[in-house]
């Protein structure tokens, strides 16, 4: 990034742990909201995801899924957004039901323009909050909400930090601990991230 000296911390501040669940039946697609509810959903060995649609929030989760073997056959075109999700990924649903594999801090985003009758669901996995101490930085990234609630139990945002948010959900939940996001990432890719960075910087 040209001749700026800065220096990065990636940590998160979430944790993950899968939970005994009861698979539905009778459901026709099956919704990916992260790569994490794949994962679980495949070690749990209680389904054969070839024979069902995939459908997934965005490209960077579509990507993960071609990694894992899996095609997506929805995917959305603006993971930042849960309402453009949520409509787009209705109509593309048509009257079929969906199973969404979620985590207990699931914000069931994706179900708003759906007919409850059409969604089956099962938390699959729990989302641990990790009460860590991070040093005051100059450019905070935000990857979830789960991410802010966790920030802010053991920390403060001060008042020159730049503050960056995942999607609309984690600037949502920033703004709840009265934090204004500076920059909301769209495509919530790296190179997106990076771009932002080089600009700033």
């Amino acid at each position: 990034m040209g001749d700026h000296s800065f220096r990065f911390e990636c940590r998160s501040l979430i944790d993950f742990k899968p939970r005994s669940f009861d698979l539905p039946n009778d459901f026709d697609v099956i919704f990916f909201s992260s790569i994490r509810s794949a994962k679980f959903l495949s070690e749990s060995k209680k389904i054969d995801l070839d024979k069902y649609g995939i459908a997934c929030a965005g490209p960077q989760t579509a990507l993960k899924l071609n990694e894992m073997g899996l095609e997506a056959d929805f995917i959305a075109a603006d993971a930042s957004s849960p309402e453009l999700v949520s409509k787009e990924f209705s109509v593309w649903l048509g009257t079929r039901k969906v199973f969404i594999p979620v985590s207990n801090r699931s914000l069931h985003s994706i179900e708003e323009f759906i007919s409850p009758e059409q969604i089956k669901r099962a938390i699959l996995y729990e989302t641990l909050l990790l009460p860590l101490k991070v040093l005051s930085r100059d450019i905070l990234v935000f990857t979830s909400p789960s991410n802010v609630h966790a920030y802010f139990i053991e920390n403060e945002i001060s008042a020159h930090s730049v503050v960056i948010a995942w999607g609309h959900s984690t600037k949502k939940t920033l703004l709840g601990y009265g934090c204004q996001s500076s920059v909301v990432l769209k495509d919530g890719t790296l190179t997106e991230l990076k771009s932002i960075l080089e600009s700033m910087l």
